[in-house]
């Protein structure tokens, strides 16, 4: 181990973390996805702060991260030395193998969440790690150019046609959750899909982050057309966890206008980055959906899972 760093299970007193931590990696989420997990933290001594860190699900000889969430992984500092951060993956796995695991599983973030993911992955392909799953995650960078800026004529055109109409957009009180995943549901069984939670399952995830979901919808007149559940996974970065707008009004795809609202949003709380989630269907690319995301004005980006076995 790289000089004035440790590796420890348990956190002594008196250090805090050097790194913005995510949502999906936060103790309380953690909680809500299992009440049993095993950390990992990388510590610098003089600075009392902690360079990185690690939480891992271990059930049936297999290490998760995360086990019911997006994205877990290692957490670290832009600051942590390269060989202290390789070196700390190297002794968690040790340790990880002497408590009788033999494979280990980890999801990672988009890579434009952070700015040196690609050392990570690196580090991780280096020991040995091999790519489970890839996948395609859409990002708006929030800049100085409006939405409209940003968008392709047809998307404008689809606006144009919304505010022609009358539509709107508002963000909604926490309290309409249910009203808002219930509308979700019924554009997704509209189109022979399903959502991966329950509202119960939802309900309980968005009870100790209140002011980190957002809850937005498109309304014609009194009629809710689209609607957005989003949650704020980091300072920096808005993440649209579901939406759907109503099969009957494709016409002018109210969705546009919705994610225009959501930008906004995102500007007024200096928010970077608006990521649109993933386009895939049964583990392949959704082609669809990834060409309607990028006339958007999105970025593809990366988003990996790590897998190895032991021993």
């Amino acid at each position: 181990m790289e000089t004035g760093y440790s590796v420890t299970t348990e956190l002594p007193p008196g250090y805090s973390p050097d790194f913005d931590f995510f949502l999906f990696g936060e103790s309380r989420h953690l909680a809500l996805q299992s009440p049993e997990w095993l950390r990992f933290y990388l510590l610098r001594k003089p600075s009392q702060k902690i360079m990185a860190q690690v939480a891992f699900h271990v059930s049936d000889h297999v290490a998760r991260s995360p086990l019911r969430a997006p994205f877990g992984s290692f957490l670290f500092s832009d600051r942590a030395a390269p060989q202290g951060l390789y070196d700390f993956v190297h002794q968690v796995e040790r340790q990880l193998s002497k408590r009788g695991v033999s494979i280990v599983t980890l999801t990672e973030p988009p890579s434009v969440y952070r700015t040196k993911g690609a050392l990570l992955h690196t580090i991780l392909l280096n020991q040995g790690y091999r790519i489970s799953n890839a996948e395609l995650s859409s990002c708006i960078r929030i800049d100085r150019l409006d939405f409209e800026e940003k968008i392709e004529a047809w998307e404008k055109r689809k606006i144009k046609q919304a505010k022609q109409k009358g539509v709107v957009v508002r963000i909604l009180p926490i309290d309409q959750l249910a009203l808002v995943y219930q509308f979700i549901q019924k554009c997704r069984e509209q189109r022979s899909h399903t959502l991966s939670m329950t509202l119960p399952e939802l309900e309980a995830t968005a009870r100790p982050y209140q002011h980190e979901f957002v809850l937005s919808g498109a309304f014609l007149h009194k009629e809710m057309v689209a609607a957005s559940i989003a949650i704020r996974v980091h300072p920096n970065i808005l993440y649209n966890f579901y939406s759907g707008h109503l099969k009957k009004h494709d016409s002018f795809s109210p969705m546009v206008m919705l994610l225009g609202g959501l930008y906004r949003y995102c500007e007024k709380q200096n928010i970077q980055l608006l990521d649109l989630g993933t386009s895939s269907l049964h583990g392949q690319p959704n082609f669809t959906l990834l060409d309607f995301k990028l006339r958007l004005g999105a970025e593809p980006s990366i988003k990996l899972s790590f897998e190895k076995q032991l021993g």
